[in-house]
């Protein structure tokens, strides 16, 4: 066999450095999982139920107007559909089907090996999928809620001055802000706990549903309080069971701070615990 030799007149070679991954192509694939987790979440089939469930304040506000005609007060309807209706259950519950639907349905589908197997950090993959629900869930939740307005005062005459362009647009600012608040606790509640949809009723009903109610302290831990009290401030609503004192409740930068905050803090639990854990995929073979 022939040996290479080195020539001892010449300097030794330089040893070569590792190429650095680049940037841009990361940036592209985590692109295209946010894409496809857009359109995964589309497709999915709980996307019919959510919009049947999105469309029941709309159908209200017309059966309302149409079999109601003599009674019927728009302000009235509006409290009813828009800020108790849509925020109490639409809300919370969208945001509950579809973020613990993320990492399972990867998992029933068995493609999470594939995003697992692919050069991108595990915590990217999930802050990607928590995106894009967001995104798709804001947009449908968020279209509902102006066209239950368009239902309630289509025709008025402030229509087009004050209802739509200050407090169709507020409100659905208000209602996206919870829905995000909401599904990042819920995407993290999906990866600690086995039944998550069972919990996340419990939560839904008794944490958002009875304990905001309640003038104590512990309603200051709820969407719900943060939500009432911001749109009192911002819309002027006065609600007599809500019973929220403006003078000591928080002001409205505090309120949308503490849902951010919230949101990030609990995103980032969810994503340390999504890089570490140990995912059971199903096999063709039942393994």
């Amino acid at each position: 066999m022939m040996k290479m030799t080195l020539d001892p007149e010449l300097p030794p070679p330089i040893p070569a450095r590792p190429m650095p991954l680049s940037r841009r192509g990361a940036g592209a694939a985590v692109w295209t999982l946010f894409l496809l987790s857009v359109k995964q979440q589309i497709r999915a089939q709980r996307m019919f139920i959510v919009v049947l469930l999105c469309a029941l304040p709309v159908a209200f506000a017309i059966l309302a107007r149409v079999y109601n005609t003599e009674f019927f007060q728009a302000d009235d309807v509006e409290i009813a559909l828009v800020f108790y209706f849509i925020p109490h259950a639409i809300v919370p519950l969208t945001a509950l089907l579809y973020a613990t639907g993320m990492v399972q349905d990867e998992i029933e589908e068995q493609t999470l090996t594939y995003l697992l197997t692919r050069p991108l950090p595990k915590w990217s993959i999930y802050v990607c999928k928590l995106l894009a629900t967001m995104l798709v869930t804001g947009l449908l939740v968020g279209l509902f809620t102006i066209v239950t307005y368009v239902a309630i005062y289509a025709g008025s005459d402030d229509f087009w001055v004050k209802i739509f362009p200050v407090r169709a647009l507020k409100t659905t600012a208000l209602v996206s802000l919870a829905l995000v608040t909401y599904t990042s606790l819920f995407g993290c509640l999906s990866l600690f706990v086995r039944r998550a949809l069972v919990v996340g009723v419990a939560y839904i009903v008794i944490l958002e549903g009875v304990i905001a109610f309640i003038p104590f302290l512990v309603q200051e831990f709820t969407v719900m309080y943060h939500f009432r009290v911001l749109s009192e401030r911002w819309l002027d609503l006065r609600p007599s069971d809500w019973s929220i004192d403006l003078d000591t409740a928080p002001d409205a930068q505090t309120c949308v701070l503490r849902l951010v905050v919230t949101s990030l803090v609990v995103t980032a639990i969810a994503a340390f615990a999504f890089t570490w854990r140990e995912f059971r995929v199903k096999t063709p073979e039942g393994a």
